[in-house]
C-alpha cells in the first residue's frame, strides 16, 4: 500500500477497453455462388468462418459507478478497478454523478441497464432504499450486480464488496478518538457525515455508539450533522457545531470529505488541538492537517484494493465462480474472506505523521 504513482482528476466517463478486431467477416467470394465452385471452396468457407467468429469476440463489458466522481477516494478506487479490468481483459467503464446525488446515480443506473451493454454492473450507492429497485430491474434483465464500498438491500445485488466489517471500522473510529481525548476517552464529541441514512456511514455510526457506550462510557456522542458530501458545506457546518457547543471535544467525520472540512472548520476557529478530529479520509485530502498537527491520526484502508477486489469480484461472479461463504483468491491480493456474499478486504490502518508520506492516493 505504497509507492503508487498520482491520480488524475477527472469527471468525465473514463472507459478502458482491450483492443478487439472488426466483427466484419470476409467478403463471400464470387465463385460460390457457382455449383462447380462449392466443393473447392468449402477450406475457405471454414477458415473464414473461424476469422469471423474470432474476431467478433469483443471483452466483457463491466460498469463500475462511485458515488460521485472526481474525488481522491474513489479516484483511487477506479485505478484499481482499472489495474483489474486491465489484468482479467475486461472492457471497464467508468462513471458516476457529480454529487452525491442518488436520483443521479439512479438514472446512470437505468441508462446502463436499458442499454443492454453490461455483463455486470458494480456500484457504490447513496441511497441502499432508493438505489434498490434499479438494481432488482437489472438482475431481472440478466445483469449481474454487486456493489462496493456502500451497499444497496441485500435481495438487490449478487455480493457487496466491503471495506472492513463495520465493527472494525467503527471501533478503529472510536479508539483513535478516545485516545486523543483528555482524559482518555471522555468529552463530548460530535459526527459528521454526508447523510444520515448512506449506508455504511448509517452503520458505523451505530456501532460507534454501542462500542463507546461499553468501553469509553465518558464520550458523549452528539447526534449526526449531515453536510451532502460538499466540502463547503461542511466546513460552514462544523464550525457551527463548534459554536453551538463550547465544550465540544472532538469531531468524527464518516466520508473522506467530512473529516478535512472537520480539520478546517477546527483550524478557522482557532481550536487546533483543542478540538479532536479523526475518521475516515484520504492521506491526499488529509496531509497537510496532519502535518500541522490540527489532526493527529485517522483511519482508512486501500481504496485501491477496494476498486481492483471489486471487479475480481465481478469477473468471478459472471464466471459462476463464487460461493456465499468461503474465500476467494483475487489476484495480488491473494485469499479474501467471505461472508453471507459479504467480501471483506481487510482490517482499516491508521495514518499519522509518521506514515503519512508513504501513500499517495
Amino acid at each position: 500500500m505504497s509507492g503508487w504513482p498520482g491520480l488524475s482528476v477527472s469527471e468525465a466517463p473514463v472507459v478502458y477497453q482491450p483492443g478487439f478486431r472488426s466483427r466484419s467477416a470476409p467478403a463471400t467470394p464470387e465463385f460460390l455462388m457457382k455449383p462447380f465452385g462449392y466443393l473447392l471452396a468449402l477450406p475457405l468457407i471454414a477458415v473464414a468462418a473461424g476469422c469471423a467468429a474470432k474476431s467478433g469476440d469483443r471483452p466483457v463489458k463491466i460498469g463500475f459507478m462511485p458515488k460521485l466522481v472526481g474525488i481522491p477516494y474513489f479516484n483511487a478506487c477506479k485505478r484499481g478497478a482499472e489495474e483489474a479490468a486491465k489484468e482479467l481483459g475486461l472492457d471497464l467503464v467508468y462513471n458516476g454523478p457529480t454529487q452525491a446525488d442518488a436520483n443521479q446515480q439512479i438514472n446512470l443506473l437505468n441508462q446502463w441497464v436499458a442499454s443492454g451493454e453490461y455483463a455486470v454492473i458494480a456500484v457504490a450507492c447513496n441511497d441502499p432504499d432508493l438505489v434498490a429497485p434499479t438494481l432488482r430491474q437489472a438482475r431481472e434483465r440478466g445483469i449481474l450486480v454487486v456493489t462496493y464500498d456502500a451497499d444497496s438491500q441485500p435481495d438487490a445485488r449478487e455480493y457487496f464488496v466491503n471495506q472492513a466489517t463495520y465493527e472494525a471500522v467503527a471501533q478503529a473510529m472510536a479508539d483513535v478518538m478516545a485516545d486523543e481525548l483528555e482524559p482518555k476517552g471522555t468529552g463530548k464529541v460530535g459526527i459528521l457525515t454526508s447523510f444520515i441514512q448512506a449506508p455504511n456511514q448509517r452503520k458505523w455510526a451505530d456501532r460507534m455508539k454501542e462500542y463507546a457506550q461499553k468501553k469509553y462510557p465518558a464520550m458523549q456522542f452528539l447526534d449526526e450533522t449531515q453536510h451532502g458530501e460538499d466540502r463547503n458545506l461542511g466546513i460552514q457546518k462544523a464550525k457551527a457545531l463548534i459554536q453551538a457547543n463550547e465544550d465540544l471535544k472532538g469531531i468524527i467525520g464518516l466520508t473522506s470529505v467530512a473529516v478535512p472540512a472537520a480539520a478546517e472548520a477546527v483550524r478557522q476557529e482557532g481550536k487546533a488541538g483543542k478540538i479532536k478530529v479523526t475518521g475516515v479520509s484520504t492521506p491526499k485530502d488529509m496531509r497537510d492537517y496532519v502535518k500541522d498537527s490540527t489532526v493527529r491520526c485517522f483511519v482508512l484502508w486501500n481504496p485501491i484494493d477496494l476498486g481492483y477486489l471489486t471487479v475480481h469480484v465481478a469477473e468471478r461472479l459472471r464466471k459462476g465462480e463464487m460461493q456465499p461463504e468461503g474465500s476467494i483468491d483475487a489476484g495480488r491480493l491473494g485469499k479474501i474472506n467471505v461472508r453471507n456474499r459479504e467480501v471483506l478486504l481487510g482490517k482499516p490502518m491508521r495514518f499519522t505523521k509518521d506514515n503519512i508520506d508513504q501513500f499517495d492516493f
